[in-house]
């Protein structure tokens, strides 16, 4: 259940008083792990894993309630309260600015000694890459949402006389967003502090790709392979697989993996260090981008026409684990998975991702199928890539597997989905996650994100009374009854 998911009165999912039920609601129904989406910002359609910061949160998750109560905006200027229906990305970017802008105001004239001491320290701690991700903001904002390789050129190709001198400039602007990653910080370490009072583990998630026109590319872009331009030598994407029978094609531009190895991964650790402050569990999203990535010639419009290109995913992972002690990592080792993917995971001894949805498509030796799960794995009955449980089965999904799925649970399309749940609860996997639509039994109207589509996507919100105390007793038998 993503953040932005949940109810809230002003458009989008946030750290306002819902969040904190929802995870009450998990202490009640006997959980232990909450995962979310990348709490990186999403594009202009929702999407997180195409971020223009690889280290900024998600400002849009900043509740607005909580600053009133913080004593950082005044009421007058909270948005009107909206009905809960999907997210519209646009509007809301739009409306979380304005906050934002009213709040910092108000900050200045209002806050506190322990506040402004503690928006002093946010500055201080993340300036390694907070200054550059403000500066860079406020140039798009200034630019009007131009690409950084559009802009003037002195500008696009960092001469420090020419930066220094819009710093001062643009100051304001500046200082508005290093102020919005501050709240982001302060609400987000409220709510998960109150989640491990309560027992419950948040388990995130770390994009592969960082998108062309980011701030970590503009700044650091001799990790990428980039021509003289700064155009991309390859784009990224997947051939065809279970997703996509086009394959996907992302165009992220590819990183310079030769680079990134000679400096000792430095960047990546660094973004592995963000994420343990941020979660508790992490999951690395296309996982058999560390052993091979598919370069896509950067003038092609299909991912058909690509090729592999090995990543020294080995040295990589000894580094992060010499590193890393106390975050766990689950890789994300879905899609067109080769031996070699296979080995490189169980040499990181990272558990892998089971999806029982996937386990239909073949035989009952389909190593996604419940009874095949080996412990060391992460179980799921579908993520945010795939259609709800309820929606598979009664529309989505092909029906020779749809009648294979039926026989296999011994079950009514009616409770397939708490039949998924069941099954994967009293399986053998080390954790077993399962997403709220499918709890809650709802239809494909609810799912979440459709690969290589990008139109009503990431915008699903559930209702305000959706979870009942009635459910939350029911889950929890099950999790005692299947001894979790």
């Amino acid at each position: 259940m993503h953040i932005s998911s949940l109810p809230s009165p002003y458009g989008i999912g946030d750290f306002g008083m819902e969040t904190f039920r929802f995870v009450d609601f998990l202490h009640n129904s006997g959980q232990k792990i909450w995962q979310i989406l990348p709490l990186t910002i999403p594009d202009s359609i929702g999407s997180p894993y195409a971020s223009p910061s690889a280290f900024a949160g998600n400002w849009l998750l900043i509740s607005p309630g909580e600053l009133v109560r913080e004593g950082l905006l005044h009421k007058k200027s909270l948005p009107k309260k909206q009905r809960i229906n999907s997210v519209n990305y646009s509007k809301i970017f739009r409306q979380r600015k304005e906050i934002i802008e009213h709040s910092y105001d108000y900050f200045r004239k209002h806050a506190s000694i322990d506040q402004r001491s503690s928006f002093k320290n946010l500055i201080s701690k993340q300036s390694k890459w907070l200054d550059d991700y403000a500066l860079f903001m406020a140039l798009k904002d200034h630019f009007n949402g131009d690409q950084w390789f559009k802009w003037p050129e002195k500008i696009a190709n960092r001469d420090e006389k020419t930066l220094a001198s819009w710093r001062k400039k643009i100051r304001r602007q500046i200082a508005i967003y290093q102020y919005g990653q501050w709240i982001f910080f302060t609400q987000y370490k409220k709510l998960k502090r109150y989640a491990h009072r309560k027992g419950i583990r948040i388990f995130g998630d770390i994009p592969f790709f960082i998108i062309h026109d980011s701030v970590n590319v503009w700044v650091d872009r001799d990790l990428f392979l980039l021509d003289d331009n700064n155009i991309p030598l390859a784009k990224s994407g997947v051939p065809p697989d279970y997703f996509s029978k086009r394959g996907q094609l992302w165009g992220d531009p590819q990183y310079d993996w030769k680079k990134m190895e000679k400096n000792r991964f430095r960047w990546f650790i660094r973004r592995l260090e963000m994420a343990e402050q941020f979660y508790d569990d992490v999951r690395l999203d296309h996982f058999r981008g560390y052993q091979a990535v598919w370069h896509v010639d950067p003038k092609s419009k299909s991912s058909k026409n690509g090729k592999w290109a090995e990543v020294p995913g080995n040295d990589l992972f000894k580094r992060v684990n010499s590193k890393f002690k106390n975050l766990s990592i689950i890789a994300e080792d879905l899609g067109y998975i080769t031996s070699a993917v296979v080995k490189l995971r169980e040499n990181a001894r990272f558990p892998g991702m089971r999806v029982i949805q996937f386990g239909f498509g073949g035989k009952h030796d389909n190593f996604h199928l419940p009874s095949n799960f080996p412990k060391e794995c992460v179980a799921y009955t579908g993520t945010h890539d795939n259609d709800t449980t309820y929606g598979w089965i009664t529309k989505s999904g092909k029906p020779p597997q749809k009648k294979f799925a039926l026989k296999y649970t011994n079950t009514d399309k009616k409770n397939f989905a708490w039949k998924l749940i069941e099954m994967g609860m009293k399986s053998k996997a080390y954790w077993f996650i399962f997403p709220v639509q499918d709890a809650l039994s709802l239809g494909s109207e609810a799912r979440m994100n459709k690969p290589s589509t990008k139109k009503k996507n990431w915008q699903w919100r559930m209702k305000n009374d959706a979870l009942s105390d009635e459910l939350a007793i029911k889950i929890k038998k099950l999790t005692k009854s299947a001894r979790r």
